[in-house]
């Protein structure tokens, strides 16, 4: 999907959405208007504010279940998916957007939260390295990615880029490390990633949302980090499909643990899920990494699902009313092609759905 076809999509809502982001911070956090009571179908104002990378699904979702129910408004914004939790779970949004699962911790802090599954997606390295032709999948392994994000390896003629692809010439130039500076759940899935491949990682900074990175420069929302690394001879950076498919940006082939080099697809993601489900262990609050750990010939490593984090209690029958008719609509006719696909996210695999409903059925 290239920008503008993003922009028809989306249509009059980024500029709600830029006025809601700014009313969160600037207003305290402006709590959604909940619906009339009894109200027979679905009507007042649903705010979902959260992940950058899930913000262009939720806004294509949003665009189009207004215009099925003209009694709703739907108010989008991608504010990281740390305040996308935080910020359910105080009842200032209706929905949280994250690429983050509740995680013990996070249950512990927000017993009210329950994380109810979207749609798939992933977390890519990008780079913009001169020479190296824009549609080249340079190979990387998760342990090269932690090196350059600890600082060990800083120069792209490295030998060991050159080792993983001598088709290539790489210059002499210093490798531009850039990184998320905002609670992030890409950061999640990234650094989860790292944290599973490499000691040293894990035992330096491990798996954040937002940790203490040891080197690099931090920006807010993926859509900075894809201007960052776009304008930085040596750039590197990481971001999800649908940011890649929208800018066609340059991203590596991941090391699986299968022993392949793995492009990031919409393929690619649903072989991971579809492995780890398969493994017979998932849970079904779905608290577990599909990160590294699938067996797939063809699973892309830092695959993830996306969640809608929903307070359990809802002020009345209403909101919670209107509320499930949304995600209800998202789970169904929402996991289309022309809405998931066409954003860079993979559907929900139909295996998945029952314990999904029975996640949101906890929202009473």
């Amino acid at each position: 999907m290239n920008k503008s076809s993003m922009k028809k999509m989306l249509g009059g809502l980024t500029v709600a959405s830029a006025v809601l982001a700014l009313s969160f911070f600037a207003a305290g956090c402006a709590k959604s208007k909940a619906p009339a009571t009894g109200a027979k179908t679905p009507a007042g104002t649903i705010t979902i504010s959260g992940s950058t990378m899930l913000y262009p699904l939720n806004s294509v979702w949003a665009v189009k279940y207004q215009k099925l129910n003209p009694g709703v408004t739907v108010s989008v914004a991608g504010t990281g998916s740390g305040f996308g939790i935080s910020n359910a779970a105080d009842g200032n949004i209706t929905i949280g957007a994250s690429d983050a699962y509740l995680t013990k911790s996070f249950k512990k802090r927000y017993p009210n939260l329950v994380n109810v599954p979207v749609a798939l997606d992933d977390a890519q390295v990008i780079y913009n390295i001169p020479g190296i032709p824009n549609g080249a999948n340079i190979k990387m392994t998760p342990k090269l990615v932690a090196e350059i994000y600890m600082g060990k390896i800083n120069n792209w003629d490295n030998p060991v880029f050159k080792k993983l692809n001598p088709q290539y010439k790489f210059p002499n130039l210093h490798i531009f490390v850039v990184h998320r500076a905002d609670a992030s759940g890409t950061t999640f899935d990234f650094t989860s990633l790292l944290n599973d491949t490499s000691k040293a990682w894990a035992k330096k900074v491990g798996r954040s949302l937002s940790p203490d990175w040891p080197v690099g420069s931090g920006y807010l929302g993926s859509d900075a980090v894809v201007a960052a690394v776009k304008s930085t001879s040596g750039g590197i950076g990481y971001v999800g499909l649908g940011w890649v498919m929208e800018y066609h940006l340059a991203s590596a082939a991941l090391l699986n643990k299968a022993g392949n080099y793995v492009v990031g697809s919409v393929k690619t993601i649903a072989a991971a899920a579809n492995s780890a489900l398969k493994q017979g262990d998932f849970p079904a609050d779905f608290d577990k990494s599909i990160v590294w750990n699938v067996s797939a010939k063809n699973a892309y490593p830092d695959s993830n699902f996306e969640f809608w984090m929903i307070k359990k209690t809802q002020p009345n029958k209403a909101t919670t009313k209107s509320i499930k008719d949304l995600v209800n609509w998202a789970l169904g006719p929402g996991q289309a092609a022309k809405y998931t696909v066409k954003t860079g996210f993979a559907p929900l695999p139909k295996s998945v759905m029952p314990n999904v409903k029975k996640l949101l059925a906890q929202v009473k």
